[in-house]
Protein backbone atom coordinates (compact mmCIF):
# COMPACT_ATOMS: atom_id res chain seq x y z
CA UNK A 1 0.00 0.00 0.00
CA UNK A 2 1.08 3.91 -0.60
CA UNK A 3 4.19 2.59 -2.76
CA UNK A 4 6.26 5.37 -4.07
CA UNK A 5 9.56 5.35 -6.29
CA UNK A 6 12.83 7.78 -4.83
CA UNK A 7 15.28 8.99 -6.61
CA UNK A 8 18.83 6.95 -6.73
CA UNK A 9 20.92 9.30 -4.56
CA UNK A 10 17.87 10.99 -2.98
CA UNK A 11 17.77 11.40 0.94
CA UNK A 12 15.78 8.63 1.46
CA UNK A 13 18.13 6.56 -0.62
CA UNK A 14 20.98 7.53 1.22
CA UNK A 15 19.76 7.49 4.78
CA UNK A 16 17.03 4.59 4.52
CA UNK A 17 19.09 2.73 2.22
CA UNK A 18 22.68 2.99 1.34
CA UNK A 19 23.95 3.32 4.99
CA UNK A 20 22.07 0.88 6.25
CA UNK A 21 23.60 -1.44 3.35
CA UNK A 22 26.96 -0.67 3.98
CA UNK A 23 27.13 -1.17 7.84
CA UNK A 24 25.35 -4.37 7.25
CA UNK A 25 28.01 -5.31 3.82
CA UNK A 26 31.05 -4.16 6.32
CA UNK A 27 29.78 -5.95 9.29
CA UNK A 28 29.21 -9.60 7.61
CA UNK A 29 32.88 -8.99 5.66
CA UNK A 30 34.22 -8.04 9.51
CA UNK A 31 32.81 -11.38 10.04
CA UNK A 32 34.11 -13.35 7.48
CA UNK A 33 37.42 -11.66 7.45
CA UNK A 34 37.63 -13.00 11.20
CA UNK A 35 36.50 -16.18 9.97
CA UNK A 36 39.70 -16.65 7.37
CA UNK A 37 41.64 -14.91 9.51
CA UNK A 38 42.27 -11.45 9.72
CA UNK A 39 45.86 -11.28 9.54
CA UNK A 40 45.81 -12.80 5.76
CA UNK A 41 42.78 -10.19 4.84
CA UNK A 42 45.29 -7.63 5.82
CA UNK A 43 48.20 -9.34 3.99
CA UNK A 44 46.41 -9.23 1.46
CA UNK A 45 45.03 -5.79 1.28
CA UNK A 46 48.78 -4.58 2.22
CA UNK A 47 50.17 -6.22 -0.99
CA UNK A 48 47.91 -4.57 -3.39
CA UNK A 49 48.85 -1.28 -5.27
CA UNK A 50 47.21 1.74 -4.41
CA UNK A 51 45.49 1.90 -8.13
CA UNK A 52 44.07 -1.74 -7.25
CA UNK A 53 43.43 -1.13 -3.45
CA UNK A 54 41.17 2.14 -5.22
CA UNK A 55 39.91 -0.09 -7.82
CA UNK A 56 38.64 -2.56 -4.98
CA UNK A 57 37.04 0.69 -3.15
CA UNK A 58 35.29 1.52 -6.29
CA UNK A 59 34.34 -1.99 -7.20
CA UNK A 60 33.28 -2.68 -3.18
CA UNK A 61 30.92 0.79 -3.56
CA UNK A 62 29.67 0.56 -6.63
CA UNK A 63 28.64 -3.10 -5.29
CA UNK A 64 27.19 -1.29 -1.65
CA UNK A 65 24.92 1.23 -4.40
CA UNK A 66 23.88 -1.92 -6.21
CA UNK A 67 22.90 -3.92 -2.86
CA UNK A 68 20.75 -0.91 -1.68
CA UNK A 69 19.08 -0.13 -4.92
CA UNK A 70 18.26 -4.34 -4.69
CA UNK A 71 16.64 -3.66 -1.30
CA UNK A 72 14.65 -0.93 -1.88
CA UNK A 73 12.69 -2.62 -4.39
CA UNK A 74 11.58 -5.10 -2.16
CA UNK A 75 10.89 -2.78 0.77
CA UNK A 76 6.97 -3.58 -0.02
CA UNK A 77 7.95 -7.14 -0.11
CA UNK A 78 9.55 -6.73 3.72
CA UNK A 79 6.90 -4.87 5.18
CA UNK A 80 4.37 -7.89 3.80
CA UNK A 81 6.37 -10.81 5.27
CA UNK A 82 6.70 -8.48 8.99
CA UNK A 83 3.30 -8.22 8.70
CA UNK A 84 2.50 -11.75 8.63
CA UNK A 85 1.11 -12.37 5.09
CA UNK A 86 2.94 -15.88 5.51
CA UNK A 87 2.13 -18.75 2.88
CA UNK A 88 3.10 -22.45 2.77
CA UNK A 89 2.74 -25.69 4.48
CA UNK A 90 5.24 -24.65 7.36
CA UNK A 91 4.31 -20.96 7.33
CA UNK A 92 0.45 -21.13 7.44
CA UNK A 93 -0.31 -22.99 10.85
CA UNK A 94 2.71 -20.46 12.47
CA UNK A 95 0.89 -17.68 11.07
CA UNK A 96 -2.68 -18.62 12.42
CA UNK A 97 -1.57 -19.42 15.87
CA UNK A 98 -0.10 -15.84 15.60
CA UNK A 99 -3.38 -14.45 14.90
CA UNK A 100 -4.93 -15.85 17.53
CA UNK A 101 -2.27 -15.00 20.19
CA UNK A 102 -2.77 -11.61 18.54
CA UNK A 103 -6.69 -11.73 18.95
CA UNK A 104 -6.64 -12.82 22.49
CA UNK A 105 -4.44 -9.17 23.27
CA UNK A 106 -6.43 -7.22 21.04
CA UNK A 107 -9.60 -8.50 23.44
CA UNK A 108 -7.63 -7.64 26.93
CA UNK A 109 -6.91 -3.48 25.73
CA UNK A 110 -9.06 -0.59 26.03
CA UNK A 111 -10.85 0.91 22.83
CA UNK A 112 -8.60 3.57 22.21
CA UNK A 113 -5.75 1.15 21.59
CA UNK A 114 -8.00 -1.18 19.50
CA UNK A 115 -8.83 1.49 17.90
CA UNK A 116 -5.08 2.36 16.84
CA UNK A 117 -3.35 -0.90 17.08
CA UNK A 118 -6.10 -3.65 15.28
CA UNK A 119 -8.96 -3.28 12.76
CA UNK A 120 -12.81 -3.26 13.86
CA UNK A 121 -13.19 -6.84 12.39
CA UNK A 122 -11.51 -9.35 14.81
CA UNK A 123 -11.23 -11.66 11.59
CA UNK A 124 -9.21 -9.51 9.77
CA UNK A 125 -6.47 -9.68 12.82
CA UNK A 126 -3.05 -10.38 11.63
CA UNK A 127 -0.06 -12.72 13.19
CA UNK A 128 2.40 -9.70 14.14
CA UNK A 129 1.90 -6.04 15.64
CA UNK A 130 3.24 -4.35 12.48
CA UNK A 131 0.82 -5.80 10.10
CA UNK A 132 -2.64 -5.08 12.81
CA UNK A 133 -1.41 -1.47 12.96
CA UNK A 134 -0.93 -1.23 9.32
CA UNK A 135 -4.39 -3.38 8.63
CA UNK A 136 -6.44 -1.13 11.35
CA UNK A 137 -5.45 2.19 8.83
CA UNK A 138 -6.49 0.10 5.78
CA UNK A 139 -9.59 -0.73 7.16
CA UNK A 140 -10.58 1.98 8.37
CA UNK A 141 -12.11 4.09 6.05
CA UNK A 142 -13.85 1.12 4.44
CA UNK A 143 -15.89 -0.54 7.41
CA UNK A 144 -19.30 0.06 5.92
CA UNK A 145 -20.34 1.60 10.04
CA UNK A 146 -17.89 4.39 9.15
CA UNK A 147 -17.70 5.37 4.82
CA UNK A 148 -17.59 2.33 3.23
CA UNK A 149 -14.34 4.07 1.00
CA UNK A 150 -11.85 0.73 0.26
CA UNK A 151 -8.42 2.46 1.46
CA UNK A 152 -6.17 -0.23 -0.36
CA UNK A 153 -8.27 0.64 -3.53
CA UNK A 154 -8.77 4.21 -3.25
CA UNK A 155 -5.66 5.94 -1.50
CA UNK A 156 -3.71 6.08 -4.81
CA UNK A 157 -6.23 8.21 -6.06
CA UNK A 158 -6.75 9.95 -2.87
CA UNK A 159 -2.91 10.76 -2.68
CA UNK A 160 -3.11 12.84 -6.05
CA UNK A 161 -5.31 14.94 -4.80
CA UNK A 162 -4.09 16.14 -1.20
CA UNK A 163 -2.57 18.70 -0.58
CA UNK A 164 1.13 19.60 -1.02
CA UNK A 165 1.66 20.01 2.90
CA UNK A 166 -0.19 16.89 3.73
CA UNK A 167 1.43 14.73 1.14
CA UNK A 168 4.93 15.61 2.39
CA UNK A 169 4.14 14.46 5.88
CA UNK A 170 2.32 11.37 4.76
CA UNK A 171 5.65 10.44 2.80
CA UNK A 172 8.14 11.23 5.85
CA UNK A 173 6.10 9.19 7.64
CA UNK A 174 6.09 5.99 5.68
CA UNK A 175 9.87 6.87 4.99
CA UNK A 176 10.53 6.76 9.08
CA UNK A 177 8.55 2.97 8.37
CA UNK A 178 10.56 2.17 5.58
CA UNK A 179 13.94 2.65 7.04
CA UNK A 180 13.04 0.82 10.57
CA UNK A 181 11.98 -2.37 8.25
CA UNK A 182 15.05 -2.23 6.33
CA UNK A 183 16.93 -1.84 9.18
CA UNK A 184 15.18 -4.72 10.91
CA UNK A 185 15.55 -6.50 7.82
CA UNK A 186 19.31 -6.07 7.68
CA UNK A 187 19.80 -7.07 11.36
CA UNK A 188 17.94 -10.80 10.67
CA UNK A 189 20.45 -11.35 7.58
CA UNK A 190 23.84 -10.25 9.62
CA UNK A 191 22.18 -13.16 12.35
CA UNK A 192 22.21 -15.44 9.89
CA UNK A 193 25.87 -14.79 8.47
CA UNK A 194 26.84 -14.48 12.07
CA UNK A 195 25.39 -18.45 12.55
CA UNK A 196 26.55 -19.23 9.20
CA UNK A 197 30.46 -18.96 10.17
CA UNK A 198 30.14 -19.25 14.13
CA UNK A 199 31.63 -22.65 13.92
CA UNK A 200 35.07 -20.66 12.42
CA UNK A 201 34.62 -17.73 14.89
CA UNK A 202 35.66 -17.60 19.11
CA UNK A 203 32.29 -18.10 21.16
CA UNK A 204 32.51 -15.14 22.76
CA UNK A 205 32.98 -13.38 19.33
CA UNK A 206 29.67 -15.23 17.60
CA UNK A 207 27.62 -14.80 21.00
CA UNK A 208 27.95 -11.19 21.51
CA UNK A 209 27.78 -10.67 17.19
CA UNK A 210 23.89 -12.39 17.54
CA UNK A 211 23.04 -10.91 20.72
CA UNK A 212 23.90 -7.35 19.22
CA UNK A 213 22.18 -8.70 16.09
CA UNK A 214 18.80 -9.66 18.15
CA UNK A 215 18.90 -6.63 20.15
CA UNK A 216 18.87 -4.33 17.25
CA UNK A 217 16.29 -6.35 15.08
CA UNK A 218 13.94 -5.71 18.60
CA UNK A 219 14.47 -2.00 18.54
CA UNK A 220 14.13 -1.62 14.92
CA UNK A 221 10.89 -4.06 14.96
CA UNK A 222 9.28 -1.85 17.67
CA UNK A 223 10.01 1.75 16.27
CA UNK A 224 8.75 0.12 12.93
CA UNK A 225 5.27 -0.37 14.67
CA UNK A 226 5.19 3.18 16.30
CA UNK A 227 6.08 4.23 12.58
CA UNK A 228 3.34 2.52 11.48
CA UNK A 229 1.02 3.97 14.08
CA UNK A 230 1.65 7.41 13.11
CA UNK A 231 1.54 6.49 9.91
CA UNK A 232 -1.85 4.87 9.55
CA UNK A 233 -3.18 8.05 11.70
CA UNK A 234 -2.28 10.07 9.11
CA UNK A 235 -3.82 7.55 5.89
CA UNK A 236 -7.31 7.93 8.36
CA UNK A 237 -7.15 11.61 8.78
CA UNK A 238 -6.70 11.69 5.00
CA UNK A 239 -9.78 10.13 4.27
CA UNK A 240 -11.69 12.01 6.89
CA UNK A 241 -10.71 15.38 5.40
CA UNK A 242 -9.83 14.89 1.99
CA UNK A 243 -12.43 11.85 0.69
CA UNK A 244 -15.23 14.33 -0.07
CA UNK A 245 -12.52 16.14 -2.48
CA UNK A 246 -11.71 12.72 -4.14
CA UNK A 247 -15.40 13.05 -5.23
CA UNK A 248 -15.03 16.20 -6.47
CA UNK A 249 -11.86 15.50 -8.69
CA UNK A 250 -13.39 12.39 -10.11
CA UNK A 251 -16.67 14.25 -11.39
CA UNK A 252 -19.28 12.88 -8.79
CA UNK A 253 -21.45 15.46 -6.87
CA UNK A 254 -20.70 14.78 -3.37
CA UNK A 255 -24.17 13.60 -1.42
CA UNK A 256 -25.71 15.38 1.42
CA UNK A 257 -25.41 12.45 4.00
CA UNK A 258 -23.79 9.34 5.59
CA UNK A 259 -25.83 7.10 4.02
CA UNK A 260 -25.93 8.17 0.40
CA UNK A 261 -22.40 8.60 0.91
CA UNK A 262 -21.70 5.00 1.36
CA UNK A 263 -23.99 3.66 -1.26
CA UNK A 264 -22.20 6.23 -3.73
CA UNK A 265 -19.18 4.32 -2.77
CA UNK A 266 -19.69 1.53 -3.00
CA UNK A 267 -20.97 1.92 -6.44
CA UNK A 268 -17.90 4.20 -7.50
CA UNK A 269 -16.03 0.84 -6.45
CA UNK A 270 -17.65 -1.15 -8.07
CA UNK A 271 -17.79 0.90 -11.37
CA UNK A 272 -13.48 1.15 -11.08
CA UNK A 273 -12.85 -2.19 -10.26
CA UNK A 274 -15.65 -4.34 -11.84
CA UNK A 275 -16.32 -2.42 -14.90
CA UNK A 276 -19.51 -1.68 -13.97
CA UNK A 277 -22.07 -1.13 -10.76
CA UNK A 278 -25.45 -2.39 -9.46
CA UNK A 279 -26.46 1.30 -8.67
CA UNK A 280 -25.27 3.42 -11.55
CA UNK A 281 -28.21 5.70 -11.01
CA UNK A 282 -26.47 6.89 -7.92
CA UNK A 283 -23.04 8.04 -10.27
CA UNK A 284 -24.46 11.53 -10.91
CA UNK A 285 -21.79 13.86 -12.22
CA UNK A 286 -21.95 17.00 -10.91
CA UNK A 287 -23.25 20.04 -13.29
CA UNK A 288 -19.54 22.09 -14.84
CA UNK A 289 -18.99 25.51 -13.31
CA UNK A 290 -19.80 27.78 -16.17
CA UNK A 291 -16.85 28.93 -18.41
CA UNK A 292 -15.17 32.50 -17.52
CA UNK A 293 -16.41 35.16 -19.38
CA UNK A 294 -14.10 36.86 -21.94
CA UNK A 295 -12.54 39.69 -21.44
CA UNK A 296 -14.01 42.70 -22.78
Amino acid sequence: MLDKTAGLLDRRFVLALFLPSLIFLGAVLALVATAVGQHDFLLWWNRLTGAQQALVATGATAFVVFFATCLGSQVSTLIRLWEGYWRGALLAPAASRLSRRQGRRRDRLSYARQYREFPADPSLVLPTRLGNALRAAETYSGDPERYGADAVFLWPRLYLVIPESTRKRVDESRDTMDQQIVLASLSVLFCAADLAVAALLPAALWASALLCGLLLTTLAYRAAVGAALAFGEIVRSCFDLYRRDLMQHLGLEPPATLEAERALWEALQQQLYRRGSTHPDLLRFAPLPPPNSPCE
